[in-house]
C-alpha cells in the first residue's frame, strides 16, 4: 500500500549517494522542491539523468552532488543559461562531471528501460567524457561514426 510521507523523508528514504536520480518535470512542473531538498540533504556522486538537463539540474550539480549527467540536450535557451554544468565539464569544478550524451529516443529509451527494470538501454553515448570535453575533442563512438 502507498504512503504519503514528506518530501524531507521521501528523499532521506530513496535517495542515497551514487544513486542515478531523474526528477522529471517540464515548465511549471519542474521538481525544485525535491532538486533543492537533495541539495540541503548533501547527497553526493549522484548520476543524473534527464532529456533535456535544466535549472534544478544546475543548482544540484553546483552544489556539488552530481558525478555524472546522462541526457540528450544540454543547450535549451527557455530553461537559462547552465552555467555550472559548463564549469564542471570545462573545469571540474565543483567536482569534475563525466558526461553522457544521447539522442532523445536514445535517452527515452534507456529512462524506459530503467523503468522497466530491462537491460535494453542505448548502447554507445553520442559523445562521452569529463573535464575539458567538447563535441570536437571528446572520443567518439563507433556507433556515432
Amino acid at each position: 500500500m502507498a504512503k504519503i510521507v514528506s518530501l524531507t523523508d521521501a528523499v532521506a528514504e530513496f535517495v542515497h549517494d551514487g544513486d542515478t536520480v531523474a526528477l522529471e518535470g517540464f515548465t511549471h512542473l519542474i521538481p525544485f522542491a525535491a532538486g533543492h531538498e537533495i541539495i540541503r540533504q548533501r547527497r553526493r556522486d549522484l548520476t543524473l539523468a534527464r532529456m533535456t538537463p535544466d535549472l534544478v539540474y544546475d543548482q544540484i550539480i553546483g552544489a556539488g552532488c552530481a558525478r555524472k549527467l546522462i541526457f540528450s540536450w544540454g543547450g535549451n535557451p527557455g530553461v537559462g543559461s547552465l552555467f555550472r554544468l559548463r564549469d564542471a565539464i570545462t573545469a571540474g569544478w565543483p567536482v569534475p562531471l563525466e558526461i553522457e550524451e544521447y539522442t532523445h529516443a536514445g535517452t527515452s529509451r534507456g529512462l524506459r528501460a530503467c523503468r522497466s527494470r530491462s537491460s535494453a538501454a542505448p548502447r554507445a553515448p553520442i559523445w562521452s567524457g569529463t573535464r575539458g570535453a567538447s563535441p570536437r575533442s571528446a572520443a567518439r563512438s563507433p556507433a556515432s561514426t
